[in-house]
């Protein structure tokens, strides 16, 4: 009885979530959905059900058929999930970092990427910005100021320690606004870049370290894009499973 009602909530919070704000901009849409894991809590307890994490407002929701919670990353330790959508488990661990809103230390929460032996690849996707910013277009009679909408939302790759020491590797910022994205449906405008181009050597070999980038190099891939670091860390592994 229990695993009916989960379905049938699961189904229509789906369902929902579809219909929801399919007009809107692609940063600022409900991408988030819900698929089963657990949550392990701060107190040790554990709680097992459908699960959706929200990268937009670090919020992670819980829901089982008979009980329905909300958790920030300070009541949490970790939390993992099946994405459906992506066909992939993930990870996601909360570690103190320091806000750069407030400079103050507080926990976040981070999604494992890789876990090797002397260090482990985080991801931290930011909560939304929105803007406003203002630009001129040539009139007959002149310049015509206007605002326009501008949201962006960065995601931070870090490398950690075995010792846990988090540090920044590359940054990546997406922007969108109303003029360009909302109305003509141009993709993203992303910028990537590498914050410590010395900071991967610290966790590998020389060898090795020269071995991933006579590799990029081969393949033309860059450290400072997301995805072709990702095609680096596979080969990566393959050279320490030699």
């Amino acid at each position: 009885m229990r695993l009916i009602v989960v379905a049938l909530l699961f189904l229509s919070i789906s369902s929902f979530a579809q219909k929801k704000k399919k007009d809107e901009a692609p940063l600022l849409q409900e991408t988030a959905e819900w698929f089963e894991g657990s949550i392990l809590l701060n107190d040790g307890s554990e709680l097992e059900g459908l699960i959706k994490y929200n990268d937009n407002n670090g919020v992670l929701s819980f829901q089982d058929g008979t009980d329905s919670r909300v958790f920030t990353s300070s009541r949490v330790s970790g939390f993992e999930f099946f994405d459906e959508s992506h066909q992939k488990q993930r990870i996601f661990y909360s570690f103190p970092y320091e806000d750069s809103q407030t400079g103050v230390e507080r926990p976040f929460f981070f999604e494992l990427i890789r876990d090797y032996k002397t260090f482990a690849v985080l991801s931290r996707v930011e909560q939304l910005d929105l803007s406003q910013e203002t630009y001129s277009t040539p009139q007959p009679m002149g310049w015509s100021s206007s605002t326009r909408l501008v949201v962006s939302q960065t995601e931070t790759i870090f490398l950690m320690s075995s010792d846990g020491e988090i540090k920044p590797y590359i940054k990546i910022v997406s922007k969108e606004d109303d003029k360009v994205n909302l109305a003509t449906g141009k993709d993203l405008k992303t910028t990537q870049k590498m914050l410590d181009e010395d900071l991967l050597i610290e966790f590998i070999t020389e060898p090795g370290y020269k071995k991933l980038t006579d590799f990029a190099k081969q393949n033309d891939l860059k450290f400072k894009r997301k995805e072709d670091f990702l095609k680096i860390l596979e080969y990566y592994d393959t050279l320490i499973a030699e």
